[in-house]
């Protein structure tokens, strides 16, 4: 996400400047695009955290992790600054307006989004005789083309747009039946998106640069992915453009080889942030890795084990909680009410 914000903030710097001076074609594109990156990001950042609290066992669940902090911060982003079900919403109606353009043969504004659309389609739609560059190659040759694995991402989101845009002027489907499809066309716009943006802020590296081999690592990670997550788009893209049952299996199996590749460079990426103790605030994720240590420390400084309040506070919650309970609450007579 590092890689992407920086990409991502030079565009927006641009569109400002172009705004000040009294130029607002770049917003309509950016709109969009923030719309999906912010519901792509918020999305990926929550099931991350709570993927790490399910792989850290029942130390993750602690509220020594710090784990439980972060997802309790970071999943309302999900919900204000625009509800990201909304903002799927409005990433679609972009994409269905450009494409309605295209097959109007009205003009449309030269952008990342309009370049994928006019790539891929012809007049707005997905033709036969336009075989896409990445038709019929093994996924191991996809591997290995950067250009190839944007030209598949942009391929199959300028085909559910297109797919969409005909269900919707050609057999009457309702805007509200088409939420569902509109999430998906979002995120599918999202994923290339996202890759392109990585793909722009590893090549300003220089060649040289010792951290070009595992970005580019994590950039094809990335990629198969998004592939192996969305396996059912790859059966659906049209023509000569659809996956195999051999192609997924491939995605699968090379998927697994980079997560081994990447993982042993996956602390030393993290750490490169320079993150401190009291902005962790983990037990587990210490610097000097005594995790043991800390853990009893933090048991010990809670009011309840102290030896000034310990005493007082366990007399209070035995008498108002555990009592009642353990003796059948005969101090009252009164009926429980839902």
């Amino acid at each position: 996400m590092f890689g992407v914000a920086q990409v991502y903030t030079k565009l927006y710097d641009e569109c400002m400047s172009e705004m000040d001076k009294g130029n607002f074609g770049l917003l309509k594109e950016l709109h969009a695009t923030t719309c999906g990156l912010k519901r792509w990001t918020s999305d990926v950042t929550i099931r991350g955290i709570d993927t790490c609290r399910h792989v850290c066992g029942g130390h993750g669940f602690s509220h020594f992790s710090g784990l439980n902090e972060f997802f309790g911060n970071a999943y309302p982003n999900i919900i204000w600054e625009g509800d990201n079900y909304v903002l799927s919403q409005q990433t679609s109606r972009f994409l269905i307006t450009q494409i309605r353009n295209l097959r109007k043969g009205k003009p449309v504004a030269d952008n990342q989004t309009t370049q994928y659309l006019r790539k891929h389609l012809v007049n707005g739609r997905i033709s036969e005789a336009l075989v896409p560059p990445f038709a019929g190659r093994s996924v191991a040759l996809l591997v290995a083309d950067h250009q190839t694995q944007l030209d598949l991402l942009s391929y199959r989101a300028a085909a559910m747009a297109s797919e969409l845009t005909d269900q919707m002027d050609e057999h009457g489907q309702s805007w509200n039946r088409s939420l569902v499809a509109m999430q998906r066309l979002c995120d599918a716009h999202s994923d290339y998106i996202v890759a392109l943006y990585f793909r722009r802020h590893i090549n300003t590296l220089p060649s040289s640069s010792p951290l070009m081999p595992i970005l580019n690592k994590i950039a094809t990670l990335l990629f198969l992915n998004v592939l192996e997550q969305n396996s059912s788009d790859m059966f659906r893209l049209p023509g000569r453009a659809s996956f195999s049952s051999a192609q997924i299996n491939q995605i699968e199996a090379l998927l697994a080889n980079i997560i081994e590749e990447v993982r042993e460079q996956a602390i030393p990426l993290v750490d490169a942030f320079g993150m401190s103790d009291l902005r962790l605030n983990s037990a587990l994720g210490r610097s000097d890795g005594k995790v043991y240590e800390d853990y009893l420390q933090w048991a010990m400084e809670d009011p309840l084990n102290t030896d000034d309040t310990g005493k007082a506070i366990r007399k209070e919650w035995f008498e108002k909680y555990y009592k009642p309970v353990m003796h059948g609450n005969k101090a009252s007579n009164k009926s429980a009410k839902l």
